[in-house]
């Protein structure tokens, strides 16, 4: 075997570089995309977890309330028995002025007594630090790490200015802190501030984010998470950090989950694009394979020879595929932290690391997408007899007779999958990859026959369109109707892909637009913060009386928005004065209507709750929502269901009465601000701006601008995915590089007979690249109904399992639109290099050539 891959093999490899090259891709590509975004998923969890566990430090437990602890809960804790220390924290992303220096995460602390909690790792020259009295004294004083301070060009005594919601803080680094524990966490990104400075400079009025708890020697976690929450009641939650990042860590499965989908996708493609040059390879070399067959090799040593191939082909491609995923695995990394933290809130920041398992797992998915791809091609070598070889254009011209059964089992396969789709047998990822896994077998075995028949009908068409390239283009597709169907196949499943995630995309800007023309009918929104997730300040409730006495406003409205733990998911809760908004809104009803909605709001302390809170929990009008308060579990019957996209997880609404009644916080997220008719709303927010100038931070958009700002966020949060369009463009360019460079080699000695019979170049070339362009367009053709139905289905089952929302269906036209431009461009450019080198064909060589 190791002279026949020598000999043959390499030989073969040697002769057709460029096809072995463009086959190697296709594992490349598959196991590039695999490797990156698993390996940047990775950092990210791995990040988050890290951030969690090192702010942490020696922290047992972490006591947290909606809207934030009360200061006065501090002095509770420490007289509680079984306590040893307790620790005030707030924490909070920044960015400095230098944007290159990335996010910063910025903890406050009260050092007086947080050495309980945290190693500060303060060495040398720092020692003075031990006397936090002195860091104190100054108001702007911060604690960086050595890494960081190094970037940034910082040292003890010099200032960095940062982005805060109040405009731009210059704070003094007092301090230097050694690269090891609490100084590791957020990448080593990290500043120290005092928390009761903090508590200023990111609103948060009297309270802490939480306050960290260690325990006395002896007393168990469970004995402590058990008595603290006995002490502080229901409305508290008690967790070990380890609890609180593996919540933060589901939050942002849904986020991730689509990646895996991409991986799947790339993997499969480039098990065509082998399976196709494989097949090829076969082809090309059946006498070879029939010279082998008459010097006594087995059918089984013909298939093992091209199994090894492959074997070789998917080491190296998952080599390569590994080390490019990790190249850009980083840029992906900070992609997804920064979707995350601005569609979640949640802020973690790591490092990519090639660890072993993904080592592992990318060469074994190259070795299984090459011997799969290979499988086939090699079988149908391994039966090729001698006399079958050496008769030449039997084995090119050969079609698979019965394809009737073909036919039925891709039919069956098919409305398999969409029946297992919209059933509720299966759910979550096992639901979308059986769906993928059926529908793609059945598109498989359905492509090949309609391909045939699809080129056997453009034949005529071709021919009067285009009078000299038309025929030879489409005798080329139909004197190798493998290859053919190969390529279309690849295209096909690639485009399948884009048009069902673009109609998928589509359908939810779509539908989020028409919800904010609905929702979104205020003139100004003011606001302290541009997270939406987690506000970088909070307004003071009392601001609305003087946003209100400003000439030329009708009406403010105050949104606070809290989000809390329910049921194990993390919903939101929003509050908003419901008698003013409701005047102007239009709701969309599952149940209920918009009289009993307003009823029950403003008059019986009743609640509103999400379509997708209705489908996750199993809550509808009539039942009670229980919702922990400061003053313990209060229950809130629904009085309606509405489809609102505020939250992927569901969302509950209350009136802004009803809230500051049970919660007792009159801090406000965002101000809608309507203004009196004929008044322009440039003049009120210049007002409004002057009014809170010095004091507060104030964002003020108006409606168009902050309609635009959520249509950022939502890119943002498929900026991701939309790299697998460019993918599968890739694919159809790489694709139709390869079947074209086969194609000419292939009719090397038939292009030099045609012209020595006087066929130009001009030609020769033009039928290349029409050939290019109807393998695009097939392509397209058959991806059609099945983009149609896979864009269906992520609009339905898929968005309802992983967000609640089943979104309207909507064609991806816009998709469609840009593929009939970019396709038309990409099979040009692919069929550059092949139709140069069918023109240059010399007449001499060819006609030689075999």
């Amino acid at each position: 075997m190791r002279f026949l891959l020598r000999h043959l093999s390499l030989s073969y490899a040697r002769r057709h570089l460029a096809k072995t090259i463009l086959t190697l891709l296709g594992v490349v590509v598959g196991v590039t995309t695999f490797s990156s975004i698993k390996t940047a998923q990775d950092a990210l969890v791995v990040g988050i977890g890290s951030t969690v566990d090192r702010v942490a430090g020696k922290a047992q437990l972490q006591v947290t309330m909606e809207g934030g602890v009360p200061e006065a809960l501090q002095e509770r804790l420490r007289n509680l028995p079984g306590i040893r220390a307790t620790s005030p924290v707030i924490e909070q992303i920044v960015v400095p002025e230098k944007g290159e220096l990335g996010s910063l995460m910025v903890i406050g602390v009260d050092l007086l007594g947080d050495r309980e909690m945290r190693d500060y790792g303060f060495e040398g020259d720092d020692a003075d630090l031990d006397d936090p009295l002195l860091f104190l004294a100054q108001p702007d004083s911060a604690l960086f790490t050595r890494e960081f301070a190094k970037r940034a060009g910082l040292a003890t005594g010099t200032s960095l200015a940062v982005k805060v919601p109040s405009g731009v803080r210059k704070v003094t680094a007092r301090g230097l802190m050694s690269p090891k524990g609490f100084a590791q966490a957020f990448g080593g990104n990290l500043m120290v501030v005092d928390v009761y400075a903090a508590q200023e400079l990111f609103g948060r009025g009297r309270r802490f984010d939480r306050i960290d708890v260690r325990l006395q020697d002896g007393v168990s976690v469970a004995q402590g998470t058990e008595m603290l929450q006995k002490a502080l009641g229901p409305a508290y939650r008690v967790e070990t950090p380890a609890r609180r990042g593996e919540q933060m860590e589901r939050l942002v499965a849904n986020f991730t989950a689509g990646f895996n989908v991409s991986s799947a996708f790339a993997l499969s493609i480039g098990i065509f694009l082998i399976f196709n040059a494989f097949n090829v390879s076969v082809n090309r070399r059946r006498r070879d394979i029939g010279t082998l067959r008459a010097l006594g090799a087995t059918p089984r040593q013909v298939q093992v020879l091209f199994l090894a191939e492959a074997l070789i082909i998917g080491l190296l491609g998952g080599a390569l595929g590994c080390l490019a995923g990790t190249a850009f695995s980083q840029a992906l990394l900070v992609s997804m932290g920064q979707s995350t933290e601005m569609v979640y809130g949640i802020s973690g920041s790591g490092v990519v690391h090639l660890t072993p398992a993904i080592v592992l797992q990318s060469m074994l998915l190259g070795l299984v997408a090459s011997l799969v791809g290979a499988w086939g091609p090699a079988l149908s070598a391994s039966r090729i007899s001698p006399t079958e070889a050496f008769a030449k254009g039997a084995f090119q011209a050969k079609v698979q007779g019965r394809v009737a059964p073909r036919i039925a089992a891709g039919v069956a396969l098919v409305a398999g999958a969409v029946a297992l789709a919209f059933s509720s047998v299966v759910k979550g990822n096992a639901l979308v990859l059986s769906v993928l896994l059926l529908g793609g077998i059945g598109l498989v075995l359905l492509i090949g026959p309609l391909s045939r028949a699809v080129l056997v009908g453009l034949g005529p068409l071709l021919t009067r369109l285009f009078p000299s390239a038309g025929p030879l283009s489409s005798d080329s597709l139909l004197g190798n109707p493998r290859r053919s169907s190969g390529t279309i196949m690849a295209m096909a499943l690639s485009l399948t892909f884009v048009l069902g995630l673009g109609g998928y995309m589509g359908s939810t800007r779509l539908t989020i637009v028409r919800w904010m023309d609905d929702i979104l009918t205020c003139d100004l929104f003011v606001r302290a913060s541009a997270n939406f997730s987690r506000p970088d300040f909070l307004y003071p409730g009392a601001v609305k009386g003087e946003i209100l006495a400003l000439p030329g406003v009708r009406t403010v409205e105050s949104y606070r928005a809290i989000r809390p733990q329910f049921h194990g998911r993390q919903i939101l809760v929003g509050s908003v004065e419901m008698d003013t908004l409701m005047q102007r809104v239009r709701y969309d009803f599952a149940q209920g209507n918009r009289d009993s909605m307003r009823d029950g709001l403003l008059n019986k302390e009743m609640c509103a709750v999400t379509e997708n809170f209705h489908d996750r929990f199993g809550l509808s009008v009539g039942d009670k929502v229980p919702l922990n308060t400061p003053g313990g579990m209060v229950e809130f019957p629904i009085a309606a269901v509405i489809r609102d996209y505020s939250s992927d997880q569901g969302a509950v609404f209350l009136d802004r009465k009803v809230f500051l009644r049970h919660w007792q916080d009159d801090r406000v997220d965002i101000y809608d601000v309507s203004v009196t008719p004929g008044t322009d709303p440039g003049k009120v927010r210049d007002a409004i701006r002057a009014k809170l100038s010095g004091r507060y931070p104030a964002l003020i958009s108006t409606q168009r601008e902050f309609k635009d700002e959520i249509g950022k966020a939502i890119d943002a949060f498929y900026a991701v995915m939309r790299i697998t369009v460019l993918l599968a463009l890739g694919v159809a360019f790489l694709g139709i590089v390869t079947s074209l460079l086969i194609s000419v080699a292939e009719r090397t000695r038939e292009i030099g007979i045609l012209k020595a019979l006087g066929a130009l170049p001009g030609q020769i070339a033009r039928s290349v690249v029409l050939e290019a362009l109807v393998l695009a367009m097939v392509g397209l053709m058959l991806a059609l109904p099945a983009g149609n139905l896979f864009a269906s289905f992520m609009e339905g089952p898929v968005a309802k399992a992983f967000t609640g929302w089943a979104m309207p269906h909507h064609y991806p036209w816009e998709v469609l639109g840009q593929l009939l431009v970019a396709l038309p461009v990409v099979s040009f450019l692919a069929a550059g290099i092949p139709a140069r080198q069918a023109a240059g064909v010399k007449v001499t060589e060819a006609i030689e050539y075999e």
